[in-house]
């Protein structure tokens, strides 16, 4: 699940998957800003078909975080 979540981080922020590391943030590249942290929820949601907590909202403003929750979401 980690490899698709920082697929579609990739692909949202348009970089290099490589770019995309587990320590990665909100911020730490320009494209990644509060419209870019909407899109990257947005389209995770709806390829992935699940719907974040949220309370949860506010705190996924990292790759780790992220895929933390993804994988809470989708009982991995």
């Amino acid at each position: 699940m980690e490899d698709q979540v920082k697929e579609i981080i990739a692909r949202v922020l348009n970089v290099e998957i490589g770019d995309i590391t587990d320590g990665l943030s909100s911020g730490d590249i320009p494209q990644w800003d509060s419209v870019g942290n909407l899109a990257i929820i947005s389209t995770i949601e709806q390829e992935l078909n699940i719907e974040f907590p949220l309370e949860v909202l506010f705190d996924l403003t990292s790759v780790q975080s992220i895929v933390n929750e993804v994988n809470l979401l989708m009982n991995v």
